[in-house]
């Protein structure tokens, strides 16, 4: 069976036409011109299904500095957002995982007392959490099936430099950035959404700049084209289904972290997770990162507490199958979700900078001393069902259907030592 209809994406182009305008500089002129994105989305929920055959509402953004955060809520009509470009056109907020609910609404809530309902919905639920976390730091968020969004830089202004969320005793460089913990503030977020379109963008952050999160069920797929994406730690992240095209991933080693460009989440079953086809990865030139000391990408291990590989160093550790995922030492749970959350990549026809290790380009969840959180990297099914077989069997999980010999990460035809 399916997992969706196919899907066969038309590449955006200028609009003929369009519904609204947003214009930094000019007056506001309802229904038909806004200052803020927000407010135009804000209009066309109110408005409904334009006259276009799939009832598309088009946004165009004209030339400006426009500040975030942005929603675009699964409610009203598809839309599609166009820039002027991606030189001309910036939107930006400085958000990250740690902030307190009670500094975002400070913050930001001035821009959303007279939003649609649904927008003020997500606004407050996000305000009334202690922290907002990485799934609500995005400056521009996408919920909306069918979305299109071209034209623009997307950037989320976090600097690294939030205190408590580094590792205690740790110091910030010369311009209070730290190059450790949980920094983790993302520009675009696609929230689950089917069928979304990001065209000629540049992204910016440090740590999980794009987010592509697949839905809780079916599936999520994006195209991402004539794009440039930059940041440093697991900076292209997610368990939806994307496919870039003529990309630059660009890895960051301004305040000194180290570096992965993807971290995939994908299920097991799903049958692809990130393709990159003629894309090009290359670095800032910073000191750190360079010469074969950055990694391509890792999988990521969504929602482990207690992983059921390798051997540990903590006395008594057992990590059993569950409905929840959860640790207190010595002994932990992994639910089926996170087990299955393997991370699939395939890079081909593509330029590897000379940052990226061509003898280990790929690194292991949470390497170097083992955690509760650790996991090899796994190429194939094969080394899942290795690594698992005995524990497979003890917690009753049968996973004789994998094809061993199924690649989940792979690098094809590319060429390598680009700078």
């Amino acid at each position: 069976m399916a997992l969706a209809a196919p899907w066969d994406p038309v590449p955006p182009g200028p609009p003929a036409d369009v519904d609204y305008i947003v214009d930094s500089e000019a007056p506001e002129d309802p229904p038909r011109r806004f200052r803020t994105l927000q407010a135009a989305i804000d209009r066309a929920l109110r408005d409904g299904a334009g006259m276009r055959a799939d009832g598309r509402r088009v946004i165009r953004v004209h030339p400006g500095f426009y500040e975030g955060p942005v929603f675009l809520p699964a409610e009203g009509p598809p839309m599609a957002l166009f820039g002027a470009g991606r030189e001309a056109v910036t939107l930006a907020a400085r958000i990250d995982a740690q902030m307190p609910g009670r500094e975002f609404e400070q913050r930001f809530g001035a821009g959303f007392a007279t939003a649609h309902p649904a927008i003020r919905a997500q606004f407050a639920r996000i305000a009334a959490r202690e922290r907002v976390t990485t799934g609500n730091s995005a400056v521009l968020r996408i919920e909306r099936d069918d979305t299109i969004v071209a034209g623009m830089t997307i950037r989320n202004d976090y600097a690294c430099d939030r205190a408590g969320a580094a590792p205690l005793g740790a110091e910030p460089d010369v311009a209070g950035r730290y190059a450790e913990g949980q920094h983790q503030a993302v520009a675009c977020h696609v929230a689950g959404a089917d069928r979304v379109q990001l065209s000629a963008l540049r992204l910016e952050s440090f740590q999980d700049t794009l987010y592509l999160q697949a839905p809780s069920q079916g599936i999520g797929r994006s195209v991402v084209s004539d794009c440039a994406i930059e940041g440093d730690v697991d900076f292209i992240f997610g368990g939806a289904t994307a496919y870039f095209e003529q990309c630059e991933i660009r890895s960051r080693g301004l305040r000194g972290a180290k570096s992965w460009a993807v971290a995939p989440s994908t299920n097991l079953w799903m049958p692809h997770g990130f393709v990159f086809e003629r894309c090009h990865f290359t670095h800032d030139g910073a000191e750190a990162g360079r010469d074969a000391t950055s990694f391509l990408g890792r999988q990521w291990f969504e929602g482990v507490r207690a992983t059921p590989y390798s051997a540990p160093n903590e006395a008594g550790y057992v990590s059993n199958f569950g409905d929840v995922n959860r640790f207190e030492a010595p002994q932990g749970r992994i639910s089926r979700r996170c087990l299955e959350a393997v991370g699939k990549c395939t890079v081909q026809n593509s330029a590897l900078g000379t940052h990226i290790s061509t003898d280990t380009p790929w690194d292991d969840w949470s390497a170097g001393a083992w955690s509760p959180r650790y996991r090899p990297v796994q190429a194939t099914a094969g080394d899942f069902l290795s690594h698992l077989g005995g524990w497979l069997q003890d917690n009753g999980l049968d996973y004789s259907d994998l094809e061993a010999r199924d690649f989940w990460l792979r690098i094809v035809t590319c060429t390598t030592g680009i700078t």
